[in-house]
C-alpha cells in the first residue's frame, strides 16, 4: 500500500500530521503557515514573503533571488495560479 503525502495548495507543505494543516483538520487544502487562525487562506504578498524568508534562512539564498524563487514556486500552486500577481 502506498500512502502519499499531502502538500499544501498555496505553498507546497508537505501535510503529514493533523497539525500541518490549517485548524489542525487534515479536509484543509492549506497548510496552518499559509493560513489565518480562522484557517483562512493569507494574502498573496504575506505568502510570498514566508516562502523567502524560508528560502533565505535554509538555504542561504540573497533577498532578491529567494523572493523570485518562492514567486515561481506560488505561481505553479492551485492557490495562486490564475490570480493575476502570481
Amino acid at each position: 500500500m502506498t500512502l502519499k503525502c499531502v502538500s499544501c495548495g498555496s505553498c507546497g507543505f508537505p501535510m503529514e500530521k493533523p497539525e500541518d494543516f490549517a485548524l489542525g483538520d487534515p479536509s484543509q487544502p492549506y497548510c496552518r503557515y499559509c493560513t489565518d487562525r480562522a484557517g483562512a487562506l493569507l494574502p498573496y504578498e504575506d505568502v510570498l514573503e514566508t516562502n523567502a524568508r524560508h528560502y533565505v534562512e535554509t538555504q542561504g539564498v540573497n533577498p532578491e533571488a529567494a523572493k523570485a524563487m518562492a514567486a515561481a514556486l506560488l505561481a505553479s500552486m492551485p492557490a495562486w495560479r490564475d490570480r493575476p500577481h502570481a
